[in-house]
C-alpha cells in the first residue's frame, strides 16, 4: 500500500508539471502573435517647409484649411498658391419695361387725373328729366298687378324697373325718358301717395303699379299709347303679373282697340 500511494503522488506531480509547461508555452505563443506592429514611416516632401499641424477645427491665419487625417495617411494641405475661381458680380442697369397705356399699372397722379377726365368726358351725361307742364292734355293710364292678386315683392320690382331703363326722378317715381330728357311714361305706386323709394323698396311689398303717359304733343297720341303699353307688358313679364286698363279690367285685344279708337276720336 505505501508503494501505491507514492506512485500516485509521483504521477500527480508529473501531471501538474506537464500542465504548467503547456500553459507557459501557450502564453508565449499568444504574446508573439499579438505583438504591436509599427506603421510604416511617412516620407514627406523635402521641398516644402514642415509645418506644425494645428488642432482639428482650429483656424490659424496664414494656414489653409486642413482636413482630418487617419493614422498613417497624411492630411491634405491646401496649397496657398491655389485660389478658388469666385465669379465677380458687377452692378447692372435696372431692367426697363415698356408698359402700354391700357395696362393695369400705377399711374402718376397727374396722368391719373388726365385719364379720369378723359373717361368722364367719354361717358355721356344723362339729360335732366323734363316733367310735363302743369297744364297738359289727356292722360293715358294702365295698371300692373299680380296675376292672382298677390302683392309684388319690392326687390323684384326695383330690379324690373331698372332693367326696363326707367330713371327715378320728379314726384319720387320712375320715368321712361327720351334721349333729350322728355318724359314719355311714368310709373308710380298704385296706392297713394304713389311714391317709390329705391332705397327702401327691397324690404317692401306693393299692391300694384300705376303707369301713365301725358299727351303733350311731343309724340303722336298713338305712339304714346304704344310706348305705355310696351312698358307695361315688359314689367308684367318680369314680375309674373298682368296688365289692366285704368279701370282695373284686363287689357285684352278688345280693350286695347277701344283705347286706340278713343285717341282717334276728336277731343270734345
Amino acid at each position: 500500500m505505501p508503494e501505491l500511494r507514492w506512485a500516485l503522488i509521483a504521477l500527480g506531480l508529473m501531471f501538474l508539471l506537464g500542465l504548467g509547461l503547456w500553459e507557459w508555452r501557450k502564453s508565449r505563443r499568444r504574446h508573439f502573435t499579438l505583438a504591436h506592429v509599427e506603421p510604416a514611416a511617412v516620407v514627406e516632401p523635402t521641398d516644402r517647409p514642415r509645418r506644425q499641424e494645428p488642432d482639428f477645427g482650429k483656424f490659424e491665419p496664414g494656414v489653409g484649411r486642413r482636413e482630418p487625417s487617419i493614422d498613417g495617411v497624411p492630411a491634405m494641405v491646401a496649397d496657398p498658391d491655389m485660389g478658388l475661381d469666385v465669379p465677380t458680380i458687377h452692378p447692372v442697369e435696372p431692367v426697363r419695361v415698356a408698359v402700354s397705356a391700357g395696362s393695369a399699372v400705377d399711374i402718376p397722379s397727374a396722368a391719373r387725373f388726365e385719364q379720369s377726365d378723359a373717361v368722364a368726358a367719354a361717358v355721356p351725361v344723362a339729360a335732366p328729366i323734363q316733367w310735363p307742364p302743369p297744364v297738359a292734355g289727356r292722360v293715358l293710364s294702365l295698371r300692373v298687378v299680380g296675376a292672382h292678386g298677390e302683392p309684388l315683392p319690392g326687390r323684384a320690382l326695383r330690379i324690373a324697373l331698372e332693367a326696363a331703363g326707367l330713371r327715378h326722378g320728379p314726384q319720387k317715381i320712375y320715368h321712361l325718358v327720351a334721349p333729350d330728357g322728355v318724359v314719355l311714361a311714368s310709373v308710380a305706386n298704385l296706392v297713394q301717395p304713389g311714391s317709390l323709394d329705391p332705397a327702401a323698396m327691397d324690404a317692401q311689398q306693393f299692391r300694384g303699379l300705376n303707369l301713365f303717359s301725358v299727351i303733350t304733343g311731343v309724340l303722336p297720341p298713338q305712339r304714346m299709347l304704344d310706348e305705355l303699353t310696351g312698358l307695361a307688358r315688359a314689367l308684367a313679364d318680369r314680375l309674373d303679373a298682368v296688365v289692366q286698363d285704368g279701370s282695373g279690367h284686363e287689357l285684352d285685344a278688345m280693350r286695347l282697340a277701344q283705347l286706340q279708337q278713343s285717341l282717334a276720336d276728336p277731343a270734345p
